[in-house]
């Protein structure tokens, strides 16, 4: 979780964020809009951010939980 945002949500918000960039940039194909265009290339950037942040907190979970793991020791009988 991200804040209280499951990696599924985040990754899901991703996906739509990516997918209604394309549908702007189909509707502005042929027309001189410099600004939009650049708005498209943050959308479709933040997209990309989000997707590496889950990748990137995945990877800390995995090490946190070996951390974790390590510092519980082997079970005392």
């Amino acid at each position: 979780m991200i804040d209280k945002l499951t990696y599924d949500q985040i990754l899901t918000i991703s996906q739509e964020l990516k997918q209604q960039a394309g549908v702007i940039e189909k509707l502005i194909e042929k027309k001189d809009t410099p600004e939009l265009t650049d708005f498209i290339a943050t959308v479709e950037g933040y997209s990309k951010f989000l997707e590496t942040s889950v990748e990137i907190y995945k990877d800390a979970d995995k090490a946190l939980e070996g951390l974790v793991t390590q510092k519980k020791g082997p079970a005392k009988h």
